[in-house]
C-alpha cells in the first residue's frame, strides 16, 4: 500500500498554508507555497481547487489575494484533506461496490481489508493539522 503523491502533497500544501498565514487571517500565495515546499505550482492550483470544493481553504483574487485556512488547523482532520484530493479512503474497490470483484462474496480477505481500511480512517481522524505541525505527539 502506498499513499498516492496527490494525498502526500495535499498535506503538504495544507500545513504549509497554516504555517504561513498564521492566526489573522493572511493569505499567501500558491507561488509563494510552491516556492516554501518545491512543490509544482501547477499540481498546487489542481489542489487548491479541491481543498477549496471540501471548504478547507478559500481564495481570494487580486492584490491582497491568496489562500487562507477556513478552520482553525485544530478543526481540520487529516481525513478530511486526504479525502478533499482523492476521494474516499478505501485500500480495496470492492469495500463500496461488490460489483467491482468477482470474488467479493466468498473472499476470504475481505475482513481484514475492512480492517485496515477501519483501522487507517480510525487514526486519520484521530490527527488533526495542528498535530501534524506538532509532529504528532499525541
Amino acid at each position: 500500500m502506498k499513499l498516492s503523491r496527490r494525498a502526500r502533497y495535499a498535506l503538504r500544501m495544507m500545513l504549509a498554508i497554516k504555517r504561513m498565514t498564521g492566526t489573522a487571517g493572511e493569505r499567501v500565495s500558491l507561488f509563494e507555497v510552491s516556492r516554501r515546499t518545491g512543490l509544482p505550482h501547477r499540481y498546487l492550483e489542481q489542489l487548491a481547487m479541491a481543498l477549496r470544493n471540501a471548504g478547507l481553504i478559500d481564495g481570494l483574487t487580486g492584490k491582497k489575494g491568496g489562500y487562507r485556512l477556513t478552520r482553525l488547523a485544530e478543526r481540520i482532520l487529516l481525513q478530511e484533506i486526504i479525502e478533499a484530493a482523492i476521494g474516499p479512503i478505501r485500500i480495496v474497490e470492492c469495500l463500496d461496490d461488490d460489483a467491482s470483484c468477482m470474488n467479493s462474496d466468498g473472499c476470504e480477505c475481505r475482513v481484514l481489508y475492512g480492517k485496515l481500511n477501519d483501522r487507517i480512517n480510525s487514526l486519520l481522524v484521530e490527527y488533526t493539522l495542528a498535530d501534524l505541525d506538532k509532529g504528532l505527539e499525541k
